[in-house]
């Protein structure tokens, strides 16, 4: 009944340890039928083998000693064991073997040895299964049998004690044990103190929670309170204009019978005859009249009221609310120190001058941290600094303090009393004075969407330099210690005004100056000659349109026009700002835009859904709905001419692209998608989009913000009449452009609040503007007059 389920190959198979009777037969190598290990000439007495057999012979001495009982018996008292199976682990009676274990298999395959008291599990060789392992090679790193050191793949490789390999890999174990447990230990104190950081993020998040609760009911409150007080100034100013108006309709009111009694008077006057009584009366009935002249020849358009100088413009506030958010608290920088500074804003010492060659400076918290105006600097012997080169060490400090340490190599010197600004000790020659005005290199500036990159010359004497712009209504400041600046977040095709300063201890420079736009958003499209007319013929990838003799194709389709001559482009409009321009010098068109549903067999100027200008010859119109709101007469014809649309603001400029100035404004409402439209009937249109440069311009132009009282108060007074004087000429040369000139002037001798209304009412200028050619019209024929008479 004896078996054996292992198999040949099997990877560290464990069975019972064999008996006394097991160790003592040969048996040849089941992988290779070798002989037995006897005639193999293996060493069967070493150490390691004579052990093995002492401890076999002896646990089997032991067991046969004392009968074991079988395990199965359920009488009383048990049987004596005879077998142990061990695939089993069981011990056996003869009864109890026979029903258990039947001359079939799988039970056949079982094996049976004398019986155990208990079982110890045995690790067996890999190579050879029935043998156990009782040595590790040390080149292969695993167990092996006695079998293995001379034959098969391990023959002749260096062999170690399992005893000695054991304790080595023991000790490794528990020292990756241990290891394991400090990790686990400092694993949970890790966790405990992200479970505390967790919680203080989540009651940091309530307490800014509360915070913007806080301010934003702050916020609320001011412009409840500002609210308050614009409707108290509105009031008293509505009073004041209505108390006035009030007393003019009283005087009219109340001169009105004495105005009819005088007009009575006068009709009976002029029907007299007798010229003795008419002339006797008539002086008296003049004197009333006159008296009349000033109320009822009162004109109405004049009478000011000062609430037509008031407006209501948030938009710079409410982008300023739009752009609120939350920020990052201010973290003192830690300087990289050569001597390991302990504070966050601790100096340390730069080779690399800043501007002043070989004259190290000690850096610490930035210029624009301590006040500008009144600058500290004192000397500290560089002896106490092991860097080289020697000399005078610059440091700052704010000039309120007296003294000042200095960093030896064994830490801070004590504190040693120092002269405070002024005078300035140890400052170099080259920082005594401001320094010069940086120079702008325009030929490395550029610009992107969003961005603005500036670049200036070195400064020989500056420290740092100072850089200033506005983005909608507050200013920013910036200090950089480069000679480049980046400015981002900035609105595209948007006009920039930057000043660059160069600052040192003794002061700043003048500014230098520079102007740059951001990139706009170019608006592409081309003629869609689905909706074209007859009359029209295209080229150049439909950027090119030209009126033909010949019908160029057939009516038929619901999109085009049956008007020969008008045609879309293929791209709407649905919200946002848009430029495009046409050239068309000697051609007689019209360019605008429209809605869809725009009817088809009319042009763009006759129709409630479309608005257009329209450029013949030197004469410029624009019309709506079969109706011409404005008319120009030009000296010279544009080669360009740009649309500006601003669909959200329901806005169409048109503007000569050549000079860059504005031609026409129209304000409007639109409620549906816009295409731009064009109408040709003589000559060809050249179509340019995607245009960015000139957008900026015009869209600066169009995004120019009105002069107020404020914005004038704030210049210097000798150029207030200058700012109004390049507000008021563009717009007088529109109408007259040869006398805009002499208009201008003329009108600058106005006092500059009357100025701000006529600019505030283009009625009111518009009056004031044909008063100054009347009276240039007048002084034009009396010095003609006057020549004719000194001829004569």
């Amino acid at each position: 009944m004896e078996g054996n389920n292992e198999t040949e190959g099997d990877s560290g198979s464990v069975t019972s340890e064999p008996g006394p009777e097991d160790m003592t037969t040969s048996s040849p190598c089941p992988s290779d039928g070798q002989d037995s290990i006897e005639e193999l000439g293996v060493n069967c007495q070493s150490p390691v083998m004579e052990n093995k057999c002492k401890e076999s012979t002896s646990n089997g001495v032991e067991e046969q000693s004392q009968p074991l009982p079988c395990q199965l018996c359920e009488e009383d008292p048990t049987r004596i064991a005879v077998k142990t199976c061990t695939v089993c682990t069981v011990r056996y009676c003869e009864q109890c073997l026979a029903l258990t274990h039947p001359p079939r298999p799988p039970f056949s395959e079982h094996k049976l040895i004398n019986p155990r008291a208990s079982f110890k599990k045995t690790v067996m060789c890999t190579d050879h299964p029935t043998k156990p392992v009782e040595m590790y090679c040390v080149q292969d790193q695993t167990p092996v049998c006695l079998l293995c050191e001379k034959v098969g793949r391990h023959k002749q490789h260096n062999m170690a004690a399992l005893e000695e390999v054991f304790s080595q890999r023991r000790a490794e174990l528990q020292a990756g044990v241990d290891r394991l447990g400090a990790w686990l230990t400092h694993g949970e104190e890790k966790v405990r103190r992200l479970q505390e950081k967790q919680e203080n993020v989540k009651n940091s998040a309530a307490e800014l929670k509360s915070m913007i609760e806080k301010e934003c009911d702050d916020l609320v409150d001011r412009i409840s309170r500002r609210s308050t007080e614009m409707d108290r100034q509105l009031t008293v100013v509505s009073s004041s204009d209505t108390a006035n108006l009030a007393r003019l309709i009283r005087d009219v009111q109340d001169n009105t019978p004495k105005a009819h009694a005088s007009l009575i008077k006068a009709e009976d006057l002029l029907n007299e005859t007798d010229h003795a009584n008419f002339l006797q009366s008539s002086a008296s009935v003049m004197a009333e009249i006159q008296r009349m002249v000033p109320i009822f020849g009162m004109n109405v358009e004049n009478v000011a009221c000062s609430i037509d100088k008031l407006t209501v413009d948030f938009s710079q506030q409410k982008q300023v609310v739009e752009t609120m958010n939350i920020h990052k608290k201010y973290v003192p920088a830690v300087f990289p120190s050569p001597h390991a500074f302990p504070g966050a804003m601790s100096p340390y010492v730069q080779h690399a001058p800043l501007g002043t060659p070989s004259f190290p400076v000690v850096h610490g918290p930035p210029f624009h941290a301590f006040p500008t105006s009144t600058p500290g600097f004192t000397a500290v012997p560089a002896a106490h600094c092991p860097c080289p080169p020697q000399g005078t060490l610059k440091t700052r400090q704010p000039a309120s303090q007296g003294q000042v340490s200095s960093y030896a190599p064994g830490g801070y010197l004590p504190p040693v009393p120092v002269a405070t600004y002024p005078p300035r000790v140890g400052v170099p020659p080259s920082v005594q004075h401001p320094p010069a005005q940086p120079t702008i290199l325009h030929d490395l500036c550029s610009t992107s969407m969003e961005g603005v990159y500036i670049s200036w010359q070195t400064v020989s004497n500056a420290d740092e330099y100072e850089v200033r712009y506005t983005v909608g209504g507050p200013q920013v400041v910036a200090v950089v210690h480069s000679c480049s600046f980046t400015a981002r977040y900035l609105n595209p095709a948007t006009k920039y005004r930057f000043e660059i300063r160069a600052r040192n201890v003794a002061g700043s420079s003048l500014p230098s100056v520079t102007y740059l736009v951001t990139d706009g958003r170019g608006f592409k499209f081309r003629f869609d000659p689905k909706t074209a007319g007859r009359f029209l013929t295209f080229s150049g990838q439909n950027t090119r349109v030209a009126v033909t003799d010949r019908e160029e194709r057939p009516g038929g389709s619901p999109a085009r026009f049956t008007d020969g001559n008008t045609v879309f482009g293929d791209k709407d409009v649905t919200s946002g700002q848009h430029y495009w321009e046409v050239s068309g010098a000697g051609s007689h068109y019209a360019v605008g835009v429209a809605y869809a549903s725009m009817p088809r067999d009319r042009d763009i100027r006759d129709t409630t859904k479309s608005w257009a200008f329209v450029q013949h010859e030197k004469t410029q119109t624009f019309h709506h709905n079969e109706t011409t709101i404005s008319r120009h007469e030009v000296d010279a014809v544009p080669s360009r001419i740009g649309v500006l649309l601003d669909y959200d603001a329901g806005q169409i400029c048109v503007y000569n692209a050549d000079r860059g100035t504005t031609i026409c404004t129209h304000k409007t409402a639109f409620t549906d998608p816009v295409y731009p439209a064009f109408s040709l009937w003589q000559g060809s249109l050249q179509l340019y989009t995607g245009v960015e440069k000139q957008q900026a311009i015009a869209q600066h132009a169009l995004r120019e913000e009105p002069l107020t009282a404020a914005i004038l108060a704030s210049v210097p007074s000798q150029e207030r009449k200058q700012m109004l004087g390049e507000r008021i000429f563009p717009i007088v040369e529109l109408s007259h452009p040869k006398l805009a000139g002499k208009i201008t002037g003329m009108l600058l001798e106005i006092d500059n609040a009357e100025l701000l209304h006529l600019l505030d009412s283009r009625e009111s200028l518009k009056a004031k503007v044909t008063e100054a050619v009347a009276v240039l019209g007048a002084h034009e024929k009396h010095v003609r007059e006057q020549s004719g008479d000194a001829g004569k």
